[in-house]
């Protein structure tokens, strides 16, 4: 069940979440297109604030779309992820992780604001449907808001029975879509996605979902991304962001690597993504080139690059040494603890973990008296995580790598 919860999670993280097709006659207008390609290019580089302006704008000269209101009740949710920690490539592929509670709780008030924009889209779609009720773009919306609801309920709430129903929902809006518009290809996207997850729930639960109606393919599932990504309007990003991670689940590293270097690419900001690139040059067991990656992106940090400021260093820093130890860039790995040690920012878990750590690595490059006093220094600390015991321990003996 796990299983199925973390491809769940997948399922309705993405699903339409920022993609829309350009054929209402508001989106045919050419400053409307533009200003809400370039809402999207600030979500992507992670400037929620001038992205949650862009569509504020939007909306206020556009009152009657329902894609403005869908888009900041996006912005709301995925600023929150962001502020959580929780977009992070490595959580979206653990089969675990959405099935713990959070430790954090949502500010009220954008709760509230969330939820009010997404019934706003709901309405102002209902509207058009009442007049129109074949109107793709507004079943396309539609389907959009209860695909962002669902992923609200999985990603926030930690609800699967909620987070499952209105993915449900957004996947009939946009299956129904596509057999009356093939050329709609933005919609491919969730419903590919769809296919992807019942076709690898467990047996125990898909011969189930076969009996209530839910079928799925993993060869059309990927099929339908790859068509979305290609020739969809705006939800091309979106799809490779999602191929990425289910490649990732495939084991095709090699694939999921060339999608996020497009993405970053493009969007050279979002710093997520550059770490994305080192998480999977690991896989691909480049053990070199993921090292240089992590050093550059803490060197973009140190140097507090536009949004790579953003990044935590007091964490981070150990953190990215962790991972370069790991990968054998003793000497980096030593420079960035050390680096953590001098900050008084630091909190004293992390120099604990610091200076545990800067022995390893002192020790990894035969400097066995300095790894020793490194030791000494985890004693004088408080034992934090069994950190005593593990001091002891390469003080009895060096360390020799990954246990």
């Amino acid at each position: 069940m796990k299983y199925f919860g973390s491809l769940l999670v997948m399922a309705i993280l993405v699903v339409s979440t920022l993609a829309a097709s350009g054929s209402t006659e508001d989106l045919r207008n050419p400053a409307f297109m533009a200003d809400a390609r370039k809402g999207f290019d600030q979500i992507y580089s992670l400037d929620y604030q001038d992205a949650f302006r862009t569509f504020s704008d939007l909306k206020s000269r556009n009152p009657n779309h329902p894609a403005p209101p869908l888009y900041l009740a996006s912005v709301v949710w995925l600023r929150e992820l962001f502020d959580r920690n929780e977009l992070d490539l490595d959580k979206f592929i653990a089969p675990t992780y959405f099935t713990k509670p959070s430790a954090r709780q949502m500010a009220a008030e954008d709760r509230k604001a969330f939820f009010d924009y997404l019934s706003e889209c709901e309405r102002l779609c209902n509207a058009v449907l009442k007049k129109d009720p074949k109107n793709a773009e507004a079943r396309y919306f539609l389907g959009s808001m209860y695909g962002v609801q669902g992923a609200f309920a999985i990603t926030i709430d930690r609800s699967y029975s909620d987070a499952f129903s209105k993915g449900k929902k957004a996947y009939q809006h946009h299956l129904e879509l596509i057999e009356q518009r093939p050329d709609f290809y933005d919609a491919y996207m969730s419903v590919g996605l769809y296919e992807y997850v019942v076709d690898n729930l467990p047996w125990y639960i898909k011969w189930v979902a076969v009996i209530v109606g839910y079928r799925g393919s993993q060869e059309r599932g990927f099929e339908y991304l790859t068509r979305a990504a290609n020739k969809g309007i705006y939800a091309a990003d979106d799809a490779r962001v999602l191929q990425m991670v289910l490649y990732m689940r495939e084991k095709r590293f090699a694939d999921a690597f060339a999608n996020v270097r497009t993405l970053h690419a493009k969007y050279p900001k979002n710093f997520i993504l550059h770490l994305n690139q080192a998480q999977i040059l690991e896989k691909l067991g480049k053990k070199d080139q993921a090292a240089t990656t992590y050093r550059e992106v803490l060197r973009l940090a140190e140097m507090k690059k536009a949004n790579y400021q953003r990044i935590p260093l007091t964490t981070f820093r150990i953190t990215a040494a962790r991972r370069l130890l790991r990968l054998e860039d003793f000497a980096a790995a030593l420079a960035s603890f050390q680096t953590a040690l001098e900050d008084p920012a630091t909190p004293q878990k992390e120099k604990t973990s610091a200076h545990l750590g800067a022995g390893q690595a002192l020790d990894r490059l035969g400097r066995r008296d300095e790894a020793v006093r490194q030791y000494q220094a985890v004693l004088r600390l408080p034992n934090l995580n069994d950190s005593h015991s593990q001091a002891r321990e390469f003080m009895s003996r060096p360390y020799e790598g990954a246990e």
